[in-house]
């Protein structure tokens, strides 16, 4: 893991995996999350398709630049984003996004165009309409924060283990290793909250998600109690030709057993024809 230095100043942690030589796909996270999130055999795995896969601590997370008395919202996010491609010498890049990087991720390819080769959008929403765990996020952030290792660890079990839906039950063991690995590196709450005050503040995106004009697919739960399905249905009606799945049973989560699947629907909307350029 290094950093890099965007334009406009930011220092950003990041990570990758594959060939350099091959086609970038940049991974974004979501609220509060290290990149630590994306598991490295996932990553491993969209690698093994050809891709040279990229990880990132979003500002006021982890390793990445803080932010304390700036506020900021998904346009600063998504120049950051783009700023770290200039700062690696990429000039486009297959973009992922799960939850409020799904968000970023969509700002991304609505403001900095040539930057994003295609998108694919997992459990995400264009608006706060689909944002049926908000209440949940602000009592989240109003608890005190941990002190120690073991709370940490704790806290991180107890808020995600709900994200898990009916069919893919969490895996308990991967979220303590996971919340211990983030307080290791930086625990870092304020940051988690200056993030839910960008997703609960963010106006309706629709009107410039019409105007997307690369290869679109969108990844959902049924079973998503953060951010419910409507959120990529909102999405599929107004970016031309996107295609839409749904995990019977899915929260709000990325369930090991569905990695082949999602990760070969990712690889394959990397190869499909642009809307409008189709013979």
């Amino acid at each position: 893991m290094t950093q890099a230095t965007t334009p406009h100043g930011v220092h950003l942690e990041y990570d990758t995996f594959g060939d350099s030589e091959n086609t970038p796909m940049l991974l974004i996270q979501g609220l509060g999350a290290h990149m630590l999130g994306w598991h490295v055999d996932f990553c491993r795995e969209l690698a093994g398709h050809g891709f040279f896969v990229i990880r990132f601590d979003n500002r006021d997370v982890g390793l990445s630049d803080k932010f304390p008395g700036q506020p900021y919202g998904l346009a600063e996010m998504a120049k950051d984003t783009a700023g770290l491609l200039e700062a690696l010498g990429i000039e486009a890049a297959h973009v992922v996004g799960q939850s409020m990087g799904g968000m970023i991720a969509q700002q991304l390819a609505t403001h900095f165009p040539s930057r994003v080769l295609s998108l694919a959008l997992i459990y995400t929403t264009p608006n706060i309409e689909h944002l049926i765990g908000a209440q949940r996020l602000k009592e989240r952030s109003e608890n005190p924060p941990a002190t120690n290792r073991e709370e940490a660890v704790e806290m991180h079990v107890r808020y995600q283990e709900p994200c898990a839906g009916p069919a893919y039950p969490a895996d308990i063991d991967w979220l303590r290793t996971l919340g211990g690995l983030m307080y290791e590196r930086n625990y870092y709450p304020d940051g988690a909250e200056r993030h839910r005050q960008v997703i609960t503040g963010v106006k309706d995106m629709r009107d410039d998600l019409a105007r997307i004009r690369v290869p679109t697919t969108l990844i959902h739960g049924d079973s998503d109690a953060v951010i419910d399905m409507g959120g990529s249905l909102a999405i599929a009606e107004v970016v031309p030709q996107a295609t839409l799945v749904i995990y019977p049973g899915m929260g709000h989560q990325l369930p090991r057993p569905l990695w082949p699947d999602i990760v070969a629907r990712i690889a394959e909307n990397t190869t499909s024809e642009e809307p409008g350029r189709g013979s």
